[in-house]
């Protein structure tokens, strides 16, 4: 029963993991506050550079959240975006890693029935919005249900994506379909060039994987709906053969054995019968929760719960499980671990297949689960993500004079001295005419100077900066207006 206390929904939520192997675990109570509601099934939660949540919900839109204040703001509506009676309808997100400086957000979403696509789409910083969508590849096979899926940048730097099998299960024993597959990609959509079958996949033989992470130690885990038996959490190898429609769950019977053999498939790492129907998951390794250490957490939509898988020191194995949060907010489909700790979970009840009369009138939410007793690092959310951008080119600083981007759209940013505190701006059109001039400007950081080109038309320009002490800097400036 959970009864408010000091702003919190505080329940027994603990997280006491008693095994004959391994001893008693000490107890932590967590509390349970909500981030956000009336969402749509918030699919996919992702940590963004500015500190927020951002989400993209199964209608397509995508937020970022403060996690602080609890602001939402709408970053994106996906338009197009199919959905069926069963889970067709946006699936996975991922910022570059490099966001907001290289401006990109991936998604993966249904476009019709039979179709998805992963498109890449460009953030324009100062209007606050998406301005532009890249299809990046045009056509997965779809189906009403089985499109997978999650997005991933992986250690190596690449972008890693699950797709599941479209419902047509032999197509992930087929090495020239897509589907029921593990890929790997560079920022472009392009094959890395050492992947083992020469195109886009990692890894093969999966039903309908729904959730995807990295350890600290960079092993790749996917968690996958099994048919009626055998959901699996699996450690993905590059080149694996995971066995899918052969071979369900272990290979536990004859049959079963000899095909492994002739497969080379692998084990799942843990597995469930009947099914519970496993989705996103995170790693988690923070002393926040010190009975999690080294784990996967784990969310569930038909057993409704958060699982606790806890690994070995080699991460190959689960030495043992735990559940929390049975019954208390209905189906739960994603989970993110904060760098300082912190935990939030996603509920999935308003979906067509998800037994409505699970929704409450809250529905649906992002929840988090804190440790009131651990005092968190603060990392503090930035609201404006220009702030963001001007903070990533102060750690890789160029050439005095430099500027960028060319061409500029909405702003334009130059490398100055670093003992140049405060410069004169000036710029000119293309026949001499002043358009901008005598404008003093503080510096953004130490050596870095942003200014806004507020209403310049598309054009080339010549952007003067003077200093106090007589130092100047010239350059071309291309203005391109979307």
């Amino acid at each position: 029963m959970k009864t408010p206390m000091n702003g919190w929904m505080m329940g027994c939520i603990a997280c006491m993991a008693c095994s004959s192997t391994v001893g008693t675990w000490a107890q932590t109570t967590l509390g349970v506050e909500v981030l956000a509601e009336d969402m749509t099934v918030p699919w996919d939660l992702v940590w963004g550079p500015d500190n927020h949540v951002w989400c993209m919900e199964k209608t397509g839109r995508i937020t970022r959240t403060n996690p602080d204040t609890k602001v939402l703001e709408e970053v994106h509506a996906l338009s197009g975006v199919y959905q069926s009676w069963d889970n067709s309808g946006a699936h996975a997100m991922a910022l570059h890693p490099d966001f907001p400086r290289t401006p990109f957000i991936y998604v993966h979403y249904a476009y019709g029935e039979w179709r998805s696509r992963l498109s890449r789409l460009r953030y324009s910083i100062p209007q606050r919005r998406v301005v532009d969508e890249e299809v990046l590849i045009p056509d997965f096979r779809g189906n009403s249900s089985h499109n997978g899926s999650r997005l991933m940048e992986g250690p190596d730097g690449h972008l890693y994506m699950a797709m599941g099998d479209a419902y047509s299960k032999m197509n992930a024993q087929n090495l020239e379909s897509l589907s029921g597959k593990i890929l790997r990609m560079d920022w472009d959509g392009n094959p890395i060039p050492d992947n083992p079958y020469g195109n886009l996949i990692y890894s093969w033989g999966h039903r309908n994987p729904q959730g995807l992470v990295f350890s600290d130690a960079g092993q790749l885990y996917a968690s996958e709906h099994g048919p009626a038996t055998d959901d699996e959490v699996n450690l993905i190898q590059k080149g694996a053969n995971y066995g899918w429609p052969l071979i369900e769950g272990p290979c536990d019977s004859p049959m079963e054995e000899a095909l492994c053999d002739s497969l080379d498939a692998r084990d799942p790492l843990a597995s469930w019968s009947p099914t519970q129907a496993p989705c996103g998951m995170d790693y988690f390794d923070h002393p926040s929760i010190p009975e999690w250490e080294n784990s996967l957490l784990l969310t569930f939509l038909k057993k409704q719960h958060l699982r606790i898988l806890h690994l070995d020191e080699t991460g190959t194995e689960v030495t043992h499980e735990d559940s929390i949060l049975y019954n208390e907010y209905g189906r739960l489909r994603d989970v993110l671990v904060a760098p300082n700790g912190r935990v939030f979970v996603s509920t999935s009840n308003q979906e067509i297949n998800g037994w409505n009369y699970l929704a409450a009138e809250e529905d649906d939410r992002i929840l988090e689960l804190v440790n009131p007793d651990f005092l968190y690092e603060a990392l503090e959310p930035v609201n404006d993500l220009n702030e963001v951008f001007l903070t990533q080119l102060l750690e890789t600083p160029q050439a005095e004079g430099k500027v960028f981007p060319q061409p500029a759209r909405e702003g334009v940013s130059m490398f100055l001295p670093e003992t140049v505190e405060q410069v004169d701006v000036y710029v000119y059109d293309m026949s001499g005419r002043m358009v901008v001039g005598a404008e003093p400007h503080a510096l953004h950081g130490p050596g870095l100077l942003y200014i806004r080109l507020g209403a310049l038309q598309t054009g080339l320009y010549v952007l003067e900066v003077r200093a106090e002490n007589g130092e100047r800097w010239t350059s071309t400036v291309l203005v391109k207006r979307d």
